[in-house]
């Protein structure tokens, strides 16, 4: 074996004592460029939780306001609201007053384990309202009802949330047979109990004045179609509540209601008037908000009670439209 001479024991020693210092630093500065690294890595993965937990607080929101979204489509009047009417049952008679209530609340959901807040509203008088239009409104022509109505019955429905516009109705049915259509600003009364007729079937026609009514129609006619008429409820006492006659006076047959259809024909059964409305739904998940400003067409309507508390077993047999003009989120 051979044997280092002590010169250069020496500058062996020497040269590691000389590189001792510099493996020190470089193992000092990998240190601490390896605890920037995690201590960064730390820093993007509770970023990517809180991201994600907020995603999915987000995702919770909005199953909440597709929820009301939902039974607004079935029929609910989203904000719990006091209508007043007021009837004049005869020309130049006295003013009865009638007040329907509805009730809602949103139901609770439980969505990625969150349990959103959900608030309804009306918009407010700063908010911008998207523009008004007329629709074409199914009158409920699943109920079965309306669907067949006897000889000598009439089927009344109502709307709740008209606007200042024009109504006009169009009842296409079968077999040829004489008909009658009416509007009415309010609620027609009946005679006998002094009290609103209830929506749904009813004897005869109602005595109150309608603001149209088109008379018994030619049997020869597989439509009834009736003129456009102007309605106001800041004037004319309705607080924008109508109710819409369709009648089968006469004879001993039976009519069958054509089906709903946009369409603005004969052949259909359509409701033509300018009827919505609008609400302004927010879901909550802790510091996370999601918002919407919705309209519901033609809003709350009867077919089939006005004094039922709207649940999941109380679905107007008018399917709404519902539009989202906003969608906010964080």
């Amino acid at each position: 074996m051979k044997m280092l001479s002590p010169e250069r024991k020496a500058r062996e020693s020497q040269t590691g004592a000389a590189l001792l210092p510099l493996a020190i630093i470089l193992l000092s500065a990998g240190t601490l460029l390896l605890v920037g690294l995690m201590v960064q890595l730390s820093t993007n993965l509770i970023k990517i939780g809180n991201e994600r937990e907020q995603r999915m607080k987000v995702y919770a929101a909005e199953a909440a306001i597709n929820r009301v979204i939902a039974d607004l489509i079935r029929g609910a009047d989203g904000v719990s609201t006091t209508y007043t009417t007021t009837q004049p049952h005869t020309a130049g008679g006295a003013f009865d007053t009638f007040i329907i209530t509805t009730s809602y609340t949103a139901p609770s959901i439980t969505v990625n384990d969150y349990i959103p807040t959900v608030a309804i509203s009306l918009p407010t008088p700063s908010q911008a309202i998207p523009p008004t239009q007329q629709n074409y409104v199914d009158p409920g022509v699943t109920n079965p009802q309306l669907a067949t109505i006897p000889a000598g019955k009439a089927f009344l429905m109502r709307l709740y949330n008209v606007k200042a516009g024009t109504i006009q109705v169009n009842w296409a049915f079968s077999p040829s047979v004489v008909t009658r259509v009416g509007i009415w600003a309010g609620m027609p009364v009946d005679s006998t109990t002094k009290l609103p007729y209830q929506p749904g079937l009813i004897d005869g026609w109602p005595r109150d004045k309608p603001i149209l009514d088109t008379g018994n129609t030619s049997a020869t006619a597989t439509s009834n179609r009736t003129a456009p008429v102007t309605v106001d409820p800041a004037t004319d006492g309705s607080g924008g509540v109508y109710t819409i006659g369709f009648g089968n006076p006469t004879g001993n047959t039976a009519t069958t209601t054509a089906p709903f259809a946009p369409s603005g024909g004969p052949n259909d059964t359509w409701i033509y008037a300018k009827a919505y409305k609008d609400y302004i739904i927010t879901a909550s998940v802790g510091s996370v908000a999601v918002a919407t400003y919705v309209r519901q067409v033609p809003g709350f309507a009867e077919p089939p009670s006005s004094n039922s508390t709207w649940g999941p077993s109380y679905i107007s047999f008018i399917t709404n439209e519902v539009y989202a003009y906003t969608w906010l989120s964080p």
